[in-house]
């Protein structure tokens, strides 16, 4: 990845305390965030107390901490996403073939919530819930409970801080999108106070390290998940939606690449993942799209085989996956980051590609003539990220390529070919947004979890079903594994059913379905 800005060794310095400090249950919470001389918290300025907690709330909005990033990013976000395939056989148990173990389902809830929640309830104790620090903890809860509630559904939100119990109760999914967008209009209006008054560089610029404490920055990046959110529920609650994006478009996100968000890392847990241990490669569904439409950011995003001369992905569900063949760099690829590659939070062509799809929809004003600006400005952004000539690319006519296994000679074929260039004869509005929502998602690698929203909600890109479906035998329950409609989300953690039963009964009721696997979230019953 390019595109970032890396600063001084303090960065590493940081996010090594992210990692050693991050709590791992709420009752050790005080003790795991004790100043590293032990002095108490007494001791600490008001400023030191707070920013010590910021590094640990900043990581979770994309972990780069290594069991947190497998367990969660790459097994679930980057599978279901169509970036990337684990390639090691776990017994038998694996996301991608539909039939996880029950702990790892439980796992991205009970570590995200704890981690994140642990510390952002010390710091609404302390600011009261009020001014910039407050309000900049509130854009770091909004981009990291976004996760959570995308994989499970409704979730406790409104209610974290309010009661000294583990019984929580949840936010029903319209009202979590609701609150997550007013906890991002408070912020806003704090920003935009703040700003205005010209103060010198915060306190807490040197806690952090997406963007130094430029908080002209994180008030773009704030309306840039407004829009985010805004768009993703703008199918089933259209005014109210319709609303929020023009508000957010106007209040300015990340259009430049120069504001991109990222984490620095110095040990990417994806490189980690698949050139240390051999258990991630790249997807067979993104290396066909990017072969088939010449891609120049192909080398950037995955690396070449020396087999064959290309770059070849595998594909996902591939029942007893003998790990020495598939994860072989000579015949697959793997994702071509770097030891210090940073962590992509948002950028600014996921904005471009949020306003292509609302002028298509007319969620905003422009129609396609719009659309089409929109959908260029950001495979133009995506290319300038990624330092690589953008060529030809917006005229191509070309389709994905057939999918090869070298292995076992089994092929396969996008269903519907989808190209490039938005002037293709006879198009109609659906064939426009796949378009949309391919470059989108092509742009937004390796950002699994947005991936697999846009998919769900929308049926595209079109993923090449899984080899095995074992869904069907598993407590996740029988999945619909087609090109359009895997994995829906996952079912709610055991360890709620034992010690939250009332609050996590009226969840399922919430959802309007089964707790399972194959339930559709409220944002994608309607498309």
């Amino acid at each position: 990845m390019k595109q970032y800005n890396l600063k001084t060794i303090l960065t590493a310095i940081i996010l090594s305390f992210a990692v050693l400090f991050t709590p791992s249950c709420t009752g050790d919470f005080d003790n795991l965030n004790r100043h590293p001389t032990n002095s108490t918290e007494d001791d600490f300025a008001k400023s030191e107390r707070l920013g010590s907690l910021f590094s640990s709330l900043i990581a979770t909005m994309h972990y780069a901490h290594e069991n947190r990033s497998q367990m969660i990013d790459q097994m679930i976000g980057n599978q279901y996403g169509g970036y990337m395939v684990t390639t090691n056989n776990w017994q038998g148990t694996n996301f991608g073939t539909f039939n996880p173990a029950t702990d790892w389902v439980d796992f991205p809830f009970r570590t995200i919530m704890v981690d994140f929640n642990s510390n952002f309830i010390k710091v609404k104790k302390v600011t009261e819930s009020k001014g910039y620090i407050y309000g900049w903890a509130s854009i770091l809860r909004v981009a990291t409970m976004l996760r959570v509630a995308d994989i499970y559904g409704p979730i406790p939100y409104s209610r974290i801080g309010l009661v000294d119990s583990d019984a929580i109760e949840y936010d029903n999914v319209q009202d979590l999108y609701h609150n997550m967008i007013a906890d991002l209009d408070y912020s806003i209006a704090v920003f935009k106070s703040y700003l205005a008054e010209s103060p010198s560089e915060s306190s807490l610029a040197e806690y952090d390290v997406v963007y130094w404490g430029d908080f002209a920055k994180w008030l773009k990046l704030a309306n840039s998940l407004k829009l985010r959110l805004a768009v993703r529920i703008a199918l089933v609650d259209t005014e109210y939606a319709k609303k929020a994006i023009a508000e957010a478009i106007a209040g300015g996100p990340v259009e430049a690449n120069a504001d991109n968000a990222f984490i620095p890392t110095r040990d990417n847990p994806y490189y980690k993942s698949s050139h240390s241990w051999g258990d991630l490669a790249i997807s067979a569904t993104l290396s066909s799209f990017m072969n088939g439409y010449d891609d120049p950011r192909a080398p950037v995003y995955m690396t070449f085989c020396s087999f064959g001369s290309t770059y070849r992905g595998v594909r996902m569900g591939i029942e007893n996956i003998i790990n020495s063949r598939y994860s072989n760099a000579a015949y697959f690829s793997k994702p071509a980051f770097t030891a210090n590659s940073p962590l992509m939070v948002f950028c600014a062509a996921e904005t471009a590609f949020l306003k292509a799809e609302a002028a298509l929809r007319g969620w905003i004003a422009g129609g396609d003539a719009r659309a089409k600006t929109y959908y260029e400005e950001g495979v133009r952004l995506s290319m300038e990220q990624h330092n690589v000539s953008i060529g030809n690319y917006l005229a191509g006519t070309t389709s994905p390529e057939t999918n090869r296994d070298i292995w076992t000679g089994v092929t396969i074929n996008v269903e519907r070919p989808i190209t490039v260039s938005w002037d293709d004869t006879g198009a109609t509005q659906n064939t426009r947004l796949e378009k949309i929502i391919t470059q989108k998602w092509l742009a937004n690698y390796p950002l699994g979890f947005e991936a697999w929203c846009d998919h769900r909600r929308t049926g595209f890109p079109q993923f090449f079903p899984a080899v095995n479906n074992l869904g069907s035998s598993g407590f996740i329950g029988a999945i619909t594994n087609t090109p359009s409609r895997m994995a829906r989300r996952l079912p709610f953690p055991q360890i709620q059913y034992q010690g939250n039963y009332e609050n996590v009964r009226k969840a399922v009721q919430m959802l309007g379905g089964d707790d399972a696997a194959y339930t559709d979230l409220w944002w994608a019953k309607k498309r």
